[in-house]
């Protein structure tokens, strides 16, 4: 995994849009840094304030070269690409997110806010 502090900061994002879905509370904080003739990019994502999973490579490469996903222990599982993440959703509504780890899926739930439940 790549350590961050070696890194500088290049941008944050709130709610970080995922297959084409607004997550709220999922946010992306982006680092960079130079490598040769090219630049290292690494994202650290972040739900309901915990970090769950990073994503690395390089910028302009169409797809991440690795990934990183917490497990429920708090280690991690570090792969090749990017990581498996599926957007659960009720009625169109955003509730969480699926992680596919080695040890299966780990599921993520979002309190919603009073006003959104029914």
């Amino acid at each position: 995994m790549p350590d961050v502090s070696e890194f500088s900061w290049h941008r944050t994002i709130e709610d970080v849009d995922f297959e084409g879905v607004p997550v709220p509370g999922l946010r992306g904080e982006f680092y960079r840094r130079p490598a040769g003739t090219g630049t290292e990019s690494v994202g650290v994502y972040s739900y309901a304030g915990d970090e769950v999973f990073l994503a690395w490579g390089f910028v302009g490469e169409a797809h991440c070269r690795y990934a990183a996903l917490r497990l429920a222990d708090g280690t991690w599982d570090t792969r090749r690409g990017c990581p498996r993440i599926r957007v659960l959703l009720d009625d169109g509504v955003v509730t969480g997110l699926a992680l596919r780890t080695r040890d299966g899926e780990r599921v993520l739930r979002r309190e919603l806010q009073a006003s959104l439940r029914a």
